[in-house]
């Protein structure tokens, strides 16, 4: 009878020391297949030429140019001067690089500029969606219509959002001139640090405590000077004696 317990069948002892091997002996010696800095650098050396080369190949977008001496032209109508005039500006960017607007975008871009057309002229909108100027004045031009439905939405959600833009470029403007006055009233530039926790303490609480949260953080700065200039006097009379 074969015994219930042999020797194949016993479990294997579990190694407790591990024998690392050699790794100058790896493939490509110590580095292996990990990516080190002399990787990269071989790698960018060998592909920079073919990535300019797909890039100088890549055909660019043209602009179609305005006619020669169309400024000159007395019986040129309005619309065509403005649409030459764009195209003028348009050949002076590289639109390749420019951001592209989704259709929400766009007809917030339209219904801003037509609740608030004084408050939110076309450069305060290129600025609050990073695009160019002449990117609003495009959009602004085109004849794109969303459905009456999709309107009604998009206009109240647009609507909402330029209160809250105008706001804040009101709010902006009335920290520039608490700033300004502030600097004159001290002789001395506020810090930046200054700046920046004020704004944010107006950007919640708005304008009402603001001269209180000033004179707080005034009382502090002065603190601060008046305990590093008698700190400061206090290592000169030390080395000193």
């Amino acid at each position: 009878m074969f015994r219930r317990f042999s020797s194949w069948g016993a479990a294997l002892k579990r190694a407790d020391k591990w024998d690392l091997p050699d790794l100058d002996k790896l493939p490509g010696g110590f580095r292996g297949k990990v990516y080190n800095r002399r990787d990269w650098k071989e790698h960018i050396a060998k592909n920079t030429a073919i990535y300019s080369n797909k890039e100088a190949q890549t055909p660019k977008r043209q602009i179609k140019m305005p006619p020669a001496g169309w400024r000159k032209d007395k019986t040129l109508p309005e619309y065509m001067r403005q649409k030459y005039a764009l195209k003028e500006k348009a050949a002076k960017m590289d639109l390749s690089t420019t951001k592209r607007l989704s259709r929400e975008a766009i007809e917030g871009i339209r219904v801003l500029h037509a609740r608030f057309p004084d408050e939110l002229p076309s450069q305060k909108l290129a600025e609050f969606f990073r695009v160019p100027v002449v990117t609003v004045a495009k959009v602004l031009k085109s004849k794109w219509t969303p459905k009456p439905h999709e309107r009604e939405a998009k206009e109240r959600k647009w609507e909402e959002r330029g209160r809250e833009l105008r706001r804040k470029i009101f709010l902006e403007k009335q920290l520039e001139d608490f700033f300004k006055h502030k600097e004159q009233e001290l002789g001395l530039e506020l810090p930046y640090f200054f700046k920046l926790e004020l704004r944010d303490f107006a950007n919640l609480h708005g304008f009402e405590d603001l001269q209180q949260q000033f004179d707080t953080l005034n009382k502090v700065r002065e603190e601060k000077t008046i305990s590093s200039m008698a700190k400061l006097k206090q290592d000169k009379l030390q080395d000193a004696m």
